[in-house]
C-alpha cells in the first residue's frame, strides 16, 4: 500500500471513530424542572456530518428542533424537514450546553446562520437578545376568529398583527382561558387566506387570563403537525407586541406561561423597550434549562 493510500485509509478510519464518539446532550428548555419545557437535542463536534445525517439524527431525536455545534463555534438548527436560520429555544438550550465547559461565563454568543445571538446569564437563568422587531400586516379580527374556531368577541380589542424578531408570527390576543382551550384551527382556510401574501410562520395565541397569577400572559403555539410547549422566537414577537400596545410596561421583565395544556409546563421571561418615538427594540427572551440526557452516537450512515 502506498503512503498516500495509507494516509487516506487512516483519515477515513479517524473520521469514522470521531463520528462514532460524537457526544450529544438533551436539554429541557424554558423550565427549571426535568420533563417540562421544550426538549432540545445538541450534538457536538458535528463537522463531519452531512446534511442528510443531520436530518437523520434530528428525526431520531424526535424533538421539534435539534442543533449541531461545529468546532469553529457555528451552530446549525434542524427540524425534521428543514434547516432554520434562527429559532429561540434551540439558541437558549445550546447556550446552556456550551456553558457547561465554561461555568463562570456571563455571556455566550450562539452563532446561528441568521447571525450571532448573545445570551447573558444570571445564575441559573439566561436572556437572549433577539433581532429588532418588524411589525407587519394587521388583520381583521372578524376574518381571523372563525378560522380559529372562535367568535370575534372572543378576541381582545387589540390588533391581530404579524410581528417578527427573526421568524414572523401572527399575534392574536384572546380574552379568556376558555377561548384559549376552545380553539379549533381550520388549517385549509388559514392556508388559503395567508397564501394571498402575508408572510408568517404561524399563529401565536396569547391571553392575560393565566393559570399562574405571577404570569403576565399565557401562550399557545399550534401547528398542523404539533403543539409547541415553548416557542422562543414567537415569544420575542410577543414581547415586542405586548410592549408596543401597552399590555406590558417598557423595560420590565415579565413571565409568560406556555405548554401547560399539553403537559409540558414552560416559563419564559420576556422584555422589550419602547422608545419615545414608538419604536420597539432590545427584545429579550429567556429562562432556565435543565440537562436531562447525555450520551454518544454509536453509528451513522
Amino acid at each position: 500500500m502506498s503512503m498516500i493510500a495509507r494516509r487516506t485509509l487512516l483519515k477515513g478510519v479517524a473520521m469514522q471513530v470521531a463520528r462514532a464518539a460524537m457526544r450529544y446532550e438533551v436539554w429541557d428548555v424554558f423550565t427549571s424542572k426535568a420533563f417540562g419545557g421544550n426538549p432540545l437535542g445538541v450534538f457536538f463536534d458535528a463537522d463531519g456530518l452531512s446534511v442528510e445525517q443531520m436530518f437523520g439524527l434530528t428525526r431520531e431525536m424526535n424533538h421539534s428542533e435539534t442543533t449541531f455545534v461545529m468546532r469553529d463555534g457555528k451552530v446549525r438548527i434542524f427540524t425534521a424537514t428543514q434547516e432554520l436560520p434562527f429559532a429561540g429555544h434551540p439558541v437558549l438550550g445550546t447556550a446552556f450546553a456550551l456553558r457547561r465547559t465554561m461555568p463562570d461565563a456571563k455571556k455566550i454568543v450562539v452563532n446561528v446562520p441568521q447571525g450571532p445571538v448573545p445570551v447573558e446569564f444570571e445564575g441559573e437563568r439566561a436572556m437572549m437578545l433577539q433581532a429588532k422587531p418588524e411589525f407587519r400586516e394587521v388583520h381583521d379580527r372578524a376574518l381571523i376568529a372563525p378560522m380559529l374556531g372562535l367568535k370575534p368577541e372572543d378576541l381582545e380589542d387589540l390588533p391581530v398583527e404579524n410581528v417578527s424578531t427573526g421568524r414572523p408570527n401572527l399575534i392574536v390576543m384572546l380574552k379568556s382561558m376558555a377561548a384559549m382551550k376552545g380553539v379549533k384551527f381550520d388549517w385549509v382556510r388559514l392556508s388559503e387566506y395567508f397564501a394571498k401574501g402575508d408572510v408568517q410562520r404561524g399563529v401565536y395565541l396569547l391571553t392575560r387570563d393565566t393559570l399562574d397569577n405571577s404570569a403576565a400572559v399565557h401562550a399557545r403555539k399550534i401547528t398542523p403537525r404539533l403543539e409547541d410547549p415553548a416557542t422562543g422566537s414567537a415569544a420575542g414577537s410577543a414581547a415586542a407586541y405586548l410592549v408596543k400596545h401597552g399590555v406590558v410596561k417598557s423595560g420590565t421583565v415579565v413571565k409568560m406561561e406556555q405548554g401547560h395544556l399539553m403537559g409540558r409546563p414552560s416559563e419564559l421571561l420576556l422584555s422589550a423597550v419602547k422608545l419615545g418615538n414608538g419604536t420597539v427594540e432590545q427584545v429579550k427572551v429567556g429562562g432556565s434549562s435543565v440537562l436531562v440526557l447525555e450520551g454518544r452516537v454509536n453509528r451513522i450512515g
